[in-house]
């Protein structure tokens, strides 16, 4: 099993019952309903026995006494079997609720994330917790604190009653009851260890199977479908030693609990036959007595069955608040704070001033070192470079998914990281190497970029991005759902829709991340006459290994480890720049520049 540097020490764990209290506060009065509707269950079931000693005692003369004594008893049950029907559904709703709340915020959370957790943990384990434990914690609500509460209410009043009904009989519950709650205690420890390791191995295997699904055709490529169902196997053997081992306690604990109850009813019949033979005692009230000893036996024995069930759904309620104390990159407050930045229409200007940056899981090593740039507005810039060169970095920083270790990034004079991440973004696009495609239809993948856009602007974006020539030919046009990643769609038409995208959100900043370098020749042409009608109007930022996507560049900077070797254009870095000079010997540059495509 995968080590989980994120989970939350399990000596909180109590505490994070008390971090569901924000959740219930906004259904007071259902809680209130269902507080009422507890204890008039509870005190139903309590009045029952005390009817069945009256019914016994003192006898009966006529025919009418004993009608209306069990009309009473009728009416009794009907009224508790409505009070507990009424606490079962309010429980039911009240859970449903609260885990619904929970599940949107916890989703909410993880989609504000920064990049950062996204690179150091596994998404199977944030999909594990928005499923599994969350499932866990929608049943738990009602079934184990729900039920705790109630078989813990008719413990205690059975408890007062056996006192109120026949105090010398509570003799063998004094010596018996003790032992009982230490083995349910110690079961439940040990369950609650069990379940917690078993809901770990649950995730690990979740994120196994999310990487062999999304990558299934590497793994078949590869031949390697046995070894991941042998991976995956092991994973559910480990889940199955987990499971194996809490049945094996609540097996045990069962077994002793058993064991001590029927020892306590023994004990108690036995005193209570005696009191009747010497006269002490009445057969109705050893009668109501036993059936409140059964009350608290099988209230308790709940109990300590839920006890070893509080374990799991404290290790889900646990791991999703582990998720939830994971910072956000703003916080909520800072989020709806109204941005003091109003974006111009025009193009912005960029200064990097004096940036370095270091991955924080290897902070020993500068990813960029001393970035000390100007961006004009309207300027097309280029970035050349090996790969791990910071190409890729650079844009990051620009895009806030990471903030510089030293430095500013400056935006129109303004400091980046004074900005709203929001505002910022809603600056820029970036049309990267593998576009991400949703499971929806080819408008509204584009309209994810600006929701609730006039057709009008869809159908203009879709032109310039030559997304209508492909869209003509599918079933249903531009409403033709594309399928899970866009897996009907070809590279080059998925590489259109991103750019369709971006100009649609109309950007001050572009962002062009080796956008044609996984292309073949007919769509890196179609790709390069979309991207001709994006640049224009806008400041511009390319990254490629191709040299004659970007040769037509106002500026080309070559990086090198993180640092800025050299800066100009094509002619210039051909004489300048033993790197760019490299770069161009092993590529032919025979392409057309973007810029005579755009006036031709």
């Amino acid at each position: 099993m995968a080590a989980n540097p994120w989970q939350r020490p399990t000596s909180k764990n109590w505490h994070a019952l008390f971090a569901l209290l924000p959740f219930l506060r906004p259904r007071l009065w259902l809680l209130i309903l269902y507080a009422i509707a507890l204890l008039l269950s509870a005190a139903g079931t309590l009045v029952l026995p005390q009817g069945a000693r009256y019914l016994l005692d003192p006898g009966f003369d006529n025919a009418r006494v004993l009608f209306l004594a069990s009309l009473a008893l009728l009416l009794l049950g009907i009224f508790t079997t409505a009070a507990r029907a009424a606490r079962e559904a309010l429980a039911t709703w009240i859970g449903q609720k609260v885990v619904a709340d929970l599940r949107e915020r916890v989703f909410a959370h993880a989609v504000h994330l920064p990049a950062l957790f996204y690179e150091k943990f596994r998404t199977g384990e944030v999909i594990s917790r928005l499923s599994s434990d969350v499932t866990i914690l929608r049943f738990g609500l009602a079934g184990v604190l729900g039920g705790a509460l109630q078989h813990g209410l008719t413990l205690i009043g059975s408890l007062i009653m056996m006192l109120v009904t026949a105090p010398i009989l509570v003799l063998p519950v004094v010596i018996v009851v003790p032992p009982l709650v230490w083995v349910n205690l110690r079961s439940g420890r040990l369950q609650r260890k069990y379940s917690r390791l078993e809901q770990d191995y649950l995730a690990d295997l979740s994120s196994h199977t999310e990487e062999s699904i999304n990558a299934i055709r590497t793994v078949q490529a590869l031949t390697r479908e046995n070894a991941t169902k042998d991976t995956y196997r092991a994973g559910i053997q480990g889940v199955l030693q987990q499971v194996r081992a809490r049945i094996k306690v609540q097996a045990g604990a069962s077994l002793l609990s058993g064991f001590l109850i029927f020892l306590l009813l023994a004990g108690m019949l036995y005193l209570g036959g005696w009191q009747i033979l010497h006269h002490r005692g009445s057969i109705g009230g050893l009668t109501a007595f036993l059936i409140y000893a059964m009350f608290a036996t099988s209230a308790l024995s709940s109990l300590g069955s839920l006890w070893g069930q509080l374990g799991r759904l404290l290790g889900a309620v646990e791991r999703l608040l582990a998720l939830l104390e994971q910072e956000p990159e703003e916080s909520p407050a800072q989020r709806a704070t109204e941005s003091p930045v109003t974006a111009s229409p025009s193009a912005a200007s960029l200064r990097f001033v004096q940036v370095y940056f270091s991955y924080p899981s290897r902070s020993d090593i500068a990813t960029l070192e001393n970035i000390d740039l100007t961006i004009e507005a309207g300027e097309h810039l280029a970035l050349v470079g090996a790969s791990g060169a910071g190409k890729s970095t650079f844009f990051d920083l620009l895009l806030h998914h990471y903030a510089p270790t030293r430095g500013q990034i400056l935006l129109d004079g303004q400091d980046i990281s004074q900005m709203r991440v929001h505002d910022l973004r809603q600056q820029i696009a970036i049309v990267p190497q593998h576009p991400a495609i949703f499971s929806l239809s080819v408008a509204d993948n584009i309209l994810l970029a600006k929701p609730g856009a006039p057709a009008s602007a869809l159908q203009a974006a879709m032109r310039a991005a030559r997304v209508d020539e492909f869209v003509e030919r599918l079933p249903e046009g531009m409403h033709t759902h594309v399928g899970e990643k866009g897996i009907t769609l070809s590279g080059g038409q998925r590489q259109r829709i991103a750019i369709a995208r971006a100009l649609l959100r109309n950007p001050r900043i572009l962002i062009l991340d080796e956008a044609t370098s996984a292309l073949d020749a007919e769509n890196e042409r179609l790709i390069q006459e979309a991207l001709a009608e994006l640049i224009r109007g806008r400041t511009t930022l390319v990254a490629a290994h191709r040299l004659a996507t970007i040769r037509d560049a106002d500026r080309i900077v070559v990086l090198e480890a993180g640092r800025i070797t050299a800066i100009g254009d094509h002619a210039n870095l051909l004489h300048n720049s033993a790197v760019y000079r490299h770069f161009a010997s092993l590529q032919s540059l025979d392409e057309r520049p973007l810029s005579k495509i755009a006036t031709s």
